[in-house]
């Protein structure tokens, strides 16, 4: 993201989204390649931070982005 530039909130979304895949991506590779060694701790703990990105994800899928326009110009 270039500087002085926001992120519109399907960007913010689609950025989100790659993360949560990303870290589904991690444990994956964690619980298949790391067997015998806490692959189920490791594997469970970045289940469960992927799980609080779902949960921002689905906060930020109910946000209605007209009612957030009209909100930030005071209309």
């Amino acid at each position: 993201m270039g500087e002085g530039k926001q992120m519109t909130l399907n960007e913010c979304r689609n950025e989100l989204r790659s993360i949560i895949n990303e870290l589904r991506d991690i444990e994956w590779g964690v619980r298949r390649d790391f067997e015998g060694i806490g692959q189920d701790l490791c594997g469970n703990c970045i289940d469960k931070i992927a799980d609080k990105y779902d949960g921002v994800l689905a906060r930020l899928n109910r946000v209605d982005s007209n009612r957030l326009a009209d909100w930030i110009t005071g209309e």
